[in-house]
């Protein structure tokens, strides 16, 4: 009697554990094949971009030696600037991530005005003496001795956003880009997953005070800048790490061509040069895979200082 007594709880004991293992286990992959499914489904249809399969172009390698002589100016008195222009008396001008117009007076970057924004990039010298400059979030700023004017913040009754790069032409009319109409500045990194084209190219009349587009389809439209004879117009396509022209004039006008192609890394700003070549500013790649990082592991990217090189393009 003592023996089986001693036996049916041990096998009673022994199935109440095997029933406990085998619950949870259970809830266990359950719980599992819910997080796949919702995770399945964040990505079909929450998902903030819908991507398209595309191919990245292999940059092309440049010898950057000549970079070597050019002498560096501002460095470490100046917080992030994007651009630079130079007035027709011959002094450099720079926005900066602080909200500072800064001009170079005798070697030295002094504070011109303020802008009350982390959002400055490209910026113009107009030929009346004035600096525009483009506002991320807030649109077109008119700068002079005068004081700040925000004069463009709405286009079409949309507000303007991602204002990227501008430049004046002989009749006053401004082109200027907008890298993105579909993402927000600090949204950046998701415009460079999709893949797809939402730049634009615009034109602003100053005296019938009109904004038109010009053009679109650009992926991510940067720096923007007039030929000599103003026949045409070069925009950036940052993600492409090529440049394309826009014909303003002539038999071809209306007409969207490649400018130059497999750049040594993503072209940002775009200058004429006095000889009528280009000069244009390259973002090192490295840029880009660090944002991709970013996203991948949930990151908000951050404010990286812009690694460039400098190529000269002719024409």
């Amino acid at each position: 009697m003592a023996p089986s007594r001693k036996t049916e709880p041990e096998t009673s004991k022994k199935g109440r554990t095997s029933s406990k293992l085998f619950v949870p286990a259970c809830y266990s992959f359950g719980f599992l094949l819910v997080c796949l499914i919702a995770f399945l489904l964040q990505i079909v249809y929450f998902s903030p971009i819908s991507p398209v399969l595309d191919e990245v172009p292999q940059p092309a390698v440049l010898s950057a030696t000549q970079l070597q002589d050019f002498i560096k100016v501002g460095e470490g008195s100046v917080n992030h600037p994007e651009d630079a222009s130079m007035d027709k008396n011959g002094v450099i001008y720079t926005a900066t991530r602080d909200g500072w117009i800064k001009r170079l007076q005798d070697g030295t970057w002094v504070n011109w005005k303020f802008i009350d924004s982390q959002t400055l990039v490209g910026l113009t010298s107009t030929k009346e003496g004035h600096l525009i400059i483009c506002d991320n979030a807030n649109g077109l700023h008119k700068v002079s001795e005068d004081g700040v004017e925000n004069f463009l913040s709405y286009v079409n009754g949309s507000k303007l956003r991602f204002a990227n790069d501008v430049v004046e032409a002989s009749d006053g009319s401004l082109y200027f880009t907008v890298s993105s109409s579909k993402y927000l500045p600090h949204e950046y990194c998701l415009d460079i997953l999709e893949g797809k084209p939402h730049g634009q190219l615009l034109k602003y009349d100053p005296s019938s005070n009109i904004t038109t587009l010009v053009a679109d389809g650009f992926y991510f439209a940067n720096g923007v800048a007039l030929s000599r004879d103003e026949d045409y117009v070069v925009v950036c396509e940052s993600w492409k790490f090529r440049c394309r022209k826009y014909w303003l004039k002539g038999e071809r006008k209306g007409k969207l061509e490649t400018f130059a192609e497999n750049l040594p890394g993503a072209p940002d700003n775009i200058n004429l040069a006095p000889d009528g070549t280009f000069w244009i500013a390259i973002i090192k790649v490295l840029k880009f895979y660090s944002c991709i990082k970013n996203i991948v592991f949930k990151k908000r990217p951050k404010n990286l200082s812009k690694q460039k090189y400098v190529i000269e393009i002719f024409v």
